[in-house]
C-alpha cells in the first residue's frame, strides 16, 4: 500500500539528511525519492512544480509540500508528535528553537569553505574561512551539554538540525581537535540507528577530502 509521504533528497545534502533522520526517528514510512544532482534531477519538471526553486529536501505529504528543511522538521514533530523530538517545557523548547536557527550559522560557515573548494580544487583552504569556522564551532563546542546533546539530556530537533553539519565536517577532514566535547557528541550521533541508517549512500567506500583539516 502506497504511503502519502513522499521525500525527494540527493545523497550528500545535509539539509536533506536532516529530514530522512527525523523521519526514521518518528518511525514513518515514506516513498524516497533519491535524485542525482550530476544529472540536474534537482531541476526537473516533477520537482520544480512542487518547489520552483529547484531545490532537495523536497517534502510531500498527503498533500502538504514542505520545501526547506527546518521547516519540515517543525513539520514533522507537529503532525506526528509521538514519540517527540522536543522537550516537555516551553523553557526546554525554546532552546531547542534557537538551536535550530542557530545551525543556519553553522551550515554557512562549512557551505563556505566546500564550495570555495569545489571551484577551486587546486587552492589552499582560506584561513579566514578556516577561522571563520573555528569561531563558529567554539559556540557549539559549549552547547554540548553534560548528558551529551546541545539543547539538553535529550536527543532532540536541534541534535537533528544541527548534528549532520558536524558528521559532514568530518567526511572533509575536521578532527575537532580543539573541540574534544564536539568530538565526543560526533561520535554519539554517529552510532544512533536513525543516523547511521540515513548517512549518505555514497559515502560508503568512497574517500573524503582534507578541507576542513585545520579544525
Amino acid at each position: 500500500m502506497a504511503t502519502a509521504r513522499k521525500l525527494y533528497w540527493g545523497s550528500g545534502s545535509t539539509p536533506a539528511w536532516r529530514v530522512l533522520i527525523a523521519l526514521k526517528e518518528k518511525g514513518l514510512d515514506f516513498d524516497s525519492k533519491l535524485i542525482e544532482f550530476s544529472k540536474g534531477e534537482h531541476k526537473s519538471e516533477e520537482i520544480l512544480k512542487l518547489n520552483p526553486r529547484g531545490q532537495v529536501p523536497t517534502f510531500v505529504d498527503d498533500g502538504v509540500v514542505v520545501s526547506e528543511s527546518l521547516a519540515s522538521l517543525l513539520y514533522i514533530q507537529d503532525k506526528y508528535p509521538s514519540p517527540t523530538l522536543l522537550p516537555a517545557s516551553i523553557e526546554g523548547r525554546a532552546l531547542v528553537y534557537q538551536r535550530l536557527q542557530e545551525s543556519s550559522n553553522l551550515q554557512d560557515k562549512v557551505t563556505q569553505v566546500v564550495l570555495f573548494m569545489m571551484k577551486n580544487a587546486d587552492a589552499e583552504v582560506p584561513q579566514e574561512k578556516l577561522d571563520a569556522a573555528k569561531t563558529e564551532l567554539k559556540y557549539w563546542e559549549s552547547y554540548v551539554s553534560e548528558d551529551g546533546f546541545i539543547a539538553g539530556p535529550d536527543f532532540t530537533l536541534a541534535d537533528v538540525a544541527a548534528g549532520p553539519y558536524f558528521i559532514a565536517m568530518q567526511r572533509f577532514g575536521a578532527t575537532f581537535k580543539d573541540f574534544p566535547k564536539l568530538a565526543k557528541y560526533t561520535e554519539t550521533l554517529k552510532a544512533r540507528p536513525s543516523v547511521a541508517e540515513t548517512s549518505p549512500p555514497h559515502w560508503k567506500g568512497t574517500p573524503g577530502k582534507d578541507w576542513l583539516a585545520g579544525l
